[in-house]
């Protein structure tokens, strides 16, 4: 009778006896010198036959037709991967040791040769130990680390209610479920990885991050534990890459508010906020600017927006309230021409916009996060991009520049809080006071 795995006994071991088949899905010849003793997985050699593990499964009838044709798709490889991690977990637990990982990849090779690399022993694309201050990599790794992660954060989860169970969650905002994803989780799986570590052909990352979006969408919401940078390391096409902040923006909420920002933030409006500002506060000394630099609809409109937390309240954390310098360079920070962009990027991760040049005429623009960046081509493309990856990432706004931040929600893109609250008095009375200009 075939067996997915068999243990070989050793030389000097006592007669063996035949382990439950109720236990696992493979059945397991194992040694043990009484009916008490714990097998040690130093006692046996794992010998694993590939072709009767992907037979018990369902798709591994197709799998073995590709394989048998010389081929091995990736939507099948990561399946295979898939179907050869469960049976390592069902027989050794998420963790097994190192020597069983490289059997079961030198199986694969052994049963399927086309499969064998040039180089090395020919299994490392499937399993290569870790060295020194190596991690151990390859597919079947990978997958049981995912697995692990998987594990602990079920561990991890409280209960939640069947009401609130349909319904992502939010900090920032309310929005209705997440519509359905229309590829499996080992596609999205997939491409989450093949976008990791691809940045081109550019057509085939929008192709993947846009398959992936709402996947990703869910992904980020559930993990809601995990800080900016971990998020953006399993995602790092979203901050990199044009258009994919906007795109997971329009899943969690309405496409009507998506635009609200450009279609509202005209010379005209641009014009009031100047004109509420020159009775709130004295902008013109923290921004280094006055009124006769402003000579275009440019130069308007971002004098409007970087007047903002001048003339909003400062940030405030426990009893620290911040100054309003640090909170305009929490918003919109500006520096010289020549700025050196790698040791910036190091010393400032939370979301912001940087400037590099004039405030009112920009050399360059960038949204700035977690030692990332992405150009824009304008202050208001930048803002707009900045509060759309809050919400993307599912996180608050900056402390420093709160109440800025919270005039953009409530007066431009006209977004309630999701536990409902007092909107500030600064920005009640700047809303009322900006519709009642004519």
């Amino acid at each position: 009778m075939d067996s997915a795995i068999s243990v070989t006994q050793l030389p000097d071991a006592p007669p063996p006896i035949m382990c439950n088949q109720q236990a696992s899905t493979s059945n397991v010849t194992a040694i043990s010198p009484s009916e008490n003793t714990e097998i040690s997985p130093k006692r046996f050699k794992p010998d694993f036959n590939i072709r009767s593990i992907l037979e018990k499964s369902i798709p591994g009838e197709n799998i073995l037709k590709d394989l048998g044709s010389g081929n091995l798709s990736r939507n099948n490889r990561l399946k295979m991967v898939q179907i050869l991690v469960a049976e390592l977990m069902t027989m050794f637990g998420d963790r097994p040791k190192s020597d069983i990982k490289i059997a079961m990849a030198r199986a694969v090779i052994e049963e399927f040769p086309f499969l064998k690399d040039e180089e090395g022993q020919g299994f490392e694309a499937w399993y290569t130990p870790g060295k020194g201050l190596h991690s151990a990599t390859g597919w079947l790794e990978e997958k049981l680390r995912n697995m692990r992660r998987r594990i602990n954060q079920e561990k991890n989860k409280t209960n939640i209610s069947s009401s609130s169970a349909t319904v992502s969650k939010s900090k920032l905002v309310q929005f209705t479920s997440l519509p359905e994803s229309s590829i499996s989780e080992e596609d999205y799986e997939g491409m989450v990885e093949w976008l990791k570590h691809h940045v081109e052909p550019l057509t085939k990352v929008k192709e993947f991050m846009s398959k992936t979006s709402v996947k990703r969408a869910s992904w980020i919401r559930e993990h809601s534990d995990l800080s900016v940078d971990a998020i953006l390391k399993e995602h790092p096409r979203l901050i990199d890459t044009p258009g994919m902040i906007e795109l997971d923006f329009a899943l969690v909420l309405p496409e009507s508010v998506s635009d609200n920002l450009f279609l509202k933030w005209t010379p005209s409006f641009a014009d009031k906020v100047i004109k509420y500002a020159e009775d709130q506060a004295k902008w013109q000394v923290y921004l280094g600017i006055n009124m006769e630099q402003i000579n275009s609809d440019e130069a308007k409109q971002n004098v409007a927006l970087s007047i903002l937390p001048c003339i909003l309240p400062a940030g405030r954390k426990c009893k620290k309230r911040c100054s309003i310098d640090d909170a305009l360079s929490s918003f919109i920070d500006v520096k010289p021409i020549g700025t050196n962009i790698p040791k910036y990027l190091e010393d400032n991760l939370k979301p912001h916009i940087l400037v590099l040049g004039e405030r009112l005429h920009p050399h360059q623009v960038f949204l700035v996060c977690e030692g990332k960046c992405l150009e824009r081509s304008n202050l208001v493309e930048a803002v707009d991009s900045c509060f759309k990856l809050f919400y993307v990432l599912d996180m608050e706004y900056p402390w420093q520049s709160n109440v800025t931040w919270e005039f953009f929600q409530k007066v431009v893109y006209c977004l309630e809080d999701k536990t409902p609250r007092k909107t500030t008095s600064a920005v009640i009375s700047m809303r009322a006071t900006l519709n009642s200009y004519a």
